[in-house]
C-alpha cells in the first residue's frame, strides 16, 4: 500500500514550484500561508492541511494523488484503497505535532477564561451604570450566556477532525450530544472543519465581550427601552455567527 514520504513530497513541491517560476513567498500568497510554511513543506517537516491539498495541486498543475505520492503518475492508476490510505495518512500527518495541538488548545482555553472574566465584569458594570437585572436577563444575559456556551464547546470539546464519512458524503450538519450545527446548502468535511472551528471560537468569544459594550451604547441612546431596536440587537448578537460559519464553510468546502 502507498505510504506518504514527507521528504519526497517536499522535494516534489519544490520542483513543481520552480517549474512554475514561483518563489516560496509567491506560492504562499496564492494559498494564504506564509513562506515559512511553504519552506517546512519543502523540507519535509510538515504537510499542508487537508483543506490546502486541492488548491495546492491546482496551482502546481498536478492531481492531489500525484502530490501526495511525490511523483507524476500519468500512466498509472491507483486503486480506491490506495487513494483512501494516502488521504488518511495526509489527514493524520497534516494535523501537526500533538504537543503543538495541545499548546493551541491551551491558548484557546486561556482566551476563553479571559473573555469570561471580561464579560462578567462588563455585566456588573452595566448594573452599576443603572441597567436593570430584569431587562438585561432577556437580552445581554441571554446573548452572553449563549455565546459562552458555544465558545466553551468549540474551545474545550470540538474535535480536530471529522469522521471519514463526512468527506465521502454530502452532510450539512454536525451533531455531538446536545450540540448540533445544521447549515442547509453547505457540507461539512475535513477541508472546512478546522476553519469553521476557528471562526466560531473567534466569533463566539468576540460577541460575548463586545455585546455588553454595544448594549451599553444602546442604553445610553435610549434604544434598549424600545422593543424593536432591543429585539433586533438581541437577535443580531444571538444569530450573528451563522453568516461567518456559512461563508467560511462554503469558502473551504
Amino acid at each position: 500500500m502507498e505510504q506518504i514520504n514527507m521528504e519526497k513530497f517536499g522535494a516534489f513541491v519544490a520542483v513543481l514550484r520552480k517549474e512554475k517560476g514561483l518563489t516560496q513567498k509567491e506560492l504562499g500568497e496564492l494559498l494564504f500561508v506564509t513562506d515559512k510554511t511553504v519552506s517546512k513543506w519543502e523540507r519535509g517537516l510538515s504537510l499542508p492541511s487537508v483543506s490546502l491539498l486541492l488548491p495546492l495541486s491546482e496551482v502546481l498543475g498536478v492531481t492531489v494523488t500525484e502530490l501526495l505520492r511525490g511523483e507524476r503518475t500519468q500512466t498509472e492508476s491507483l486503486s480506491v484503497a490506495e487513494v483512501e490510505q494516502l488521504l488518511t495518512q495526509s489527514l493524520a500527518l497534516s494535523s501537526g505535532d500533538p504537543e503543538q495541538r495541545r499548546r493551541q488548545r491551551r491558548t484557546w482555553v486561556k482566551a476563553y477564561a479571559l473573555c469570561l472574566i471580561v464579560s462578567v465584569l462588563e455585566i456588573f458594570g452595566l448594573r452599576a451604570a443603572g441597567c436593570s437585572w430584569e431587562h438585561m436577563s432577556s437580552s445581554v444575559f441571554l446573548v452572553v450566556l449563549m455565546m459562552l456556551i458555544f465558545a466553551g464547546w468549540f474551545c474545550f470539546a470540538a474535535p480536530d477532525t471529522l469522521p471519514a464519512y463526512y468527506d465521502q458524503n454530502r452532510i450539512s450538519y454536525y451533531t455531538d450530544g446536545i450540540f448540533r450545527i445544521h447549515m442547509a446548502g453547505m457540507r461539512f468535511n475535513n477541508r472546512n472543519w478546522p476553519h469553521i472551528v476557528r471562526v466560531c471560537r473567534r466569533c463566539c468569544l468576540g460577541t460575548a465581550v463586545l455585546f455588553p459594550a454595544v448594549y451599553f451604547l444602546f442604553e445610553l441612546a435610549g434604544l434598549n427601552r424600545q422593543f424593536l431596536p432591543s429585539l433586533g440587537l438581541t437577535l443580531t448578537g444571538s444569530l450573528g455567527i451563522i453568516a461567518p460559519i456559512y461563508m467560511t464553510g462554503k469558502k473551504y468546502e
